[in-house]
């Protein structure tokens, strides 16, 4: 009897406990009750699965998202919502719904004086993958810095890009998600503790594209005060679609409409099962894609409406002027292109498609007409100035990776910073080039890819805890956990003051202050003991291709391609 009598003292103390860990917070649609997190020496509240916006589904496919309607009662936020549709490589389809659009709020436990720093960040994934979840985005890291962290969902692939510049599909709907986001951090950040007038905008690779998008846009103003992208550009020629009309039409026929009318198809689409679209969007059956596997539905310029972000090609709203004209940290991974390397084992045909075919690395938005002379010569120097002539093979690994390196990632960075730092009144960008190669190089592992130097994404292992490196954190060396003090500081202190020099504990090795890269764009050489670099980054490659583009322009102006790409 003693012994019961124990049990269910020790359960009904439990009981408490939980209950006292849990906290309700009254927003402006409803109340929401989060839970209390003790985790790797941190303690925070999590609200998860929070609901911004109602279900895009049926005739809301493809639109501006619905704000969520206000509710009764007190909301469950302590699991995760669903996931956005997208295949199955990280997510299984019964963790996917269209009704997916959900924030997560993470709120350190201790007490401030002051409304907390807010980073709202936005996931990676192609733009066709991958959710707010915490897969790589664990909070635990900015929580012991005092940052609050909103992670989303946006919808993803077609269901946020499809396009027909039609009101019922005008394109750029993940955009609009992202906004909406921002939107309710505006309105409601406030009731967690957060700063709503000290919001930072963050995003790594797509996510860091979609945030750049969102700093050219005029209807961003005021939702946040600083922006963060990591390995990513809206400049970058994956990430705009020149042609979503027919982007749109190929979906259609791959599922099996035959309409030739936009308004049809949309109709047909909306009413189209969600996995049929996932899967139809996927199929990525042709060769000219080999060298440059990205997602056929991104960004568009859309025709002006009060719901457009943006109405031109971004490189034209960088060249006006960047209307959110904020502080900016912006930087790539030292060897970005890594990420290629696993597609390449798996597929072998890859680099014998590319050695008998170069035309295949040319970047899609210099459209020379495939097999004409300016694309053969473009492909021959290509070939020359990064692999001497030679193949693609084990001994030429790191030309392919220095080639995929700065096609993708260098080239649009550096770009873009060049433009806007030789513009009156423009803001300070922190430039920055990742060259850790440590325990945590977070795609090196999650892809058991053992090259040498830091590839796409690697940073992450070094931001947030991820399902990958969480194992290793106890095991890391003191260069990688030196590595983890040095970043989180910096972003921290950018986060908090605009600055990420400030405050700077010479104890993290920061012995440097970390300037505005200025007309020369000089950069941080980041690491576990970062260093100023005179800039720009990687000088002569990216002067082989500012020339290459300077050559297309030229051949643009005399009449024989769509439009230029250079200032």
């Amino acid at each position: 009897m003693r012994l019961l009598i124990s049990v269910v003292v020790s359960v009904l103390v439990l009981a408490a406990t939980a209950a006292t860990s849990d906290r309700v917070v009254e927003t402006l649609t409803g109340a929401v009750r989060g839970r209390l997190v003790r985790d790797l020496n941190v303690t925070y509240y999590a609200y998860l699965g929070i609901p911004y916006a109602e279900a895009p589904t049926g005739q809301l496919r493809f639109k501006p998202p619905v704000p969520k309607k206000p509710w009764n009662g007190t909301l469950d936020a302590t699991a995760y919502g669903p996931v956005c549709p997208q295949d199955d490589t990280f997510y299984k389809r019964s963790e996917m719904s269209e009704d997916c659009l959900s924030l997560n709020v993470y709120v350190p436990a201790r007490s401030a004086l002051a409304p907390t720093p807010v980073l709202v960040y936005v996931h990676s994934g192609e733009l066709t993958m991958l959710s707010g979840r915490p897969f790589i985005l664990g909070p635990q890291f900015y929580m012991k810095y005092g940052v609050l962290l909103v992670t989303m969902n946006y919808r993803l692939g077609a269901l946020g890009f499809l396009s027909v510049q039609t009101e019922d599909a005008a394109g750029n709907a993940a955009l609009k998600d992202i906004l909406l986001a921002l939107q309710w951090v505006k309105r409601h950040i406030a009731q967690f503790g957060g700063d709503p007038d000290n919001v930072t905008l963050g995003g790594e690779s797509a996510g860091a594209v979609l945030v750049q998008y969102l700093t050219l846009s005029e209807r961003s103003t005021n939702l946040f005060q600083k922006a963060s992208m990591i390995s990513g550009s809206a400049l970058g020629y994956r990430f705009f679609n020149r042609h979503p009309i027919n982007t749109a039409f190929d979906l259609g026929k791959k599922i099996g409409y035959q309409t030739k009318d936009p308004n049809e198809l949309v109709r047909k689409l909306q009413d189209a099962d969600v996995f049929d679209i996932v899967t139809a969007q996927g199929d990525k059956t042709n060769k000219r894609n080999g060298f440059r596997p990205f997602a056929p539905f991104t960004p568009v310029a859309e025709t002006p409406s009060p719901h457009a972000v943006i109405t031109q090609h971004p490189l034209q709203i960088v060249k006006q002027g960047i209307p959110q004209n904020v502080p900016i940290i912006a930087g790539i991974m030292m060897r970005e292109g890594i990420k290629m390397l696993p597609f390449i084992r798996r597929n072998p045909i890859l680099a014998l498609n590319l050695n008998e075919d170069f035309e295949l690395c040319i970047p899609s938005d210099i459209e020379y007409p495939y097999g004409s002379r300016e694309s053969k010569d473009l492909a021959n120097s290509i070939k020359q100035f990064y692999f001497n002539n030679e193949t693609i093979s084990i001994t030429t690994l790191l030309n392919f990776v220095n080639l995929v390196t700065d096609t993708q990632f260098a080239y649009s960075t550096d770009r873009w910073i060049e433009i806007y730092k030789n513009m009156p009144n423009s803001d300070r960008v922190y430039y920055y080039v990742f060259d850790f190669d440590g325990d945590l190089n977070w795609y090196k592992l999650f892809s058991l890819t053992p090259f040498p130097g830091a590839s796409h994404a690697d940073q992450t292992g070094y931001m947030f805890v991820t399902n990958t490196t969480r194992p290793l954190l106890p095991i890391a060396g003191a260069d990688s956990k030196q590595t983890i003090q040095v970043v989180l500081q910096l972003w921290s202190n950018f986060i908090k003051y605009g600055n990420p020099s400030r405050l700077t504990s010479l104890t993290c090795n920061i012995r440097e202050e970390w300037s505005d890269c200025g007309t020369q764009r000089n950069y941080l050489a980041l690491n576990n003991r970062p260093y100023m670099v005179p800039g720009p980054p990687l000088r002569r490659r990216l002067h082989f291709w500012r020339q290459v583009y300077a050559q297309y322009d030229s051949y643009v102006a005399r009449g024989g391609g769509l439009e230029a790409k250079t200032p």
